[in-house]
């Protein structure tokens, strides 16, 4: 894949990461605490979000780094969100950072995989209806 795809992938994913900090962050500002169950809601959907994203990537591109790209900027918001309110000093800096590169993996290679396992799938089938 070319510099032009990453870069959309780069810009899509920096916009996730302020939409995904800045909701975060207010609800945490105006003290709203939903029940553990809402909030379980919110972050499987989100992730389910996120593969749908990097699964729809991966079938138009085939580009596994394009895809954790994606798969990074909300995955950086959401672990900003949850480690700088409770870490001090430096491990504020690097915890957020690298528990998003774990998260942002796992959730873009569900997401890889699944969307290269639907071009072969579909490719599969075109060819055999020929």
């Amino acid at each position: 894949m070319g510099s032009d795809g990453r870069r959309r992938a780069a810009v899509a994913s920096a916009l996730a990461f302020l939409v995904t900090l800045s909701v975060l962050t207010a609800l945490r500002v105006w003290n709203l605490e939903p029940s553990t169950a809402t909030q379980s809601l919110v972050v499987w959907a989100g992730a389910l979000v996120v593969v749908v994203a990097v699964a729809y990537y991966s079938y138009r591109t085939v580009d596994p780094v394009g895809g954790l790209i994606l798969a990074f900027g909300p995955s950086l918001g959401f672990t900003t969100n949850l480690f700088v309110p409770v870490a001090a000093g430096p491990a504020a800096a690097f915890f957020p950072p690298l528990a998003a590169a774990v998260v942002a993996t796992a959730v873009g290679g569900i997401g890889f995989l699944a969307g290269c396992g639907a071009r072969i799938c579909l490719t599969a089938a075109s060819e055999a209806s020929l």
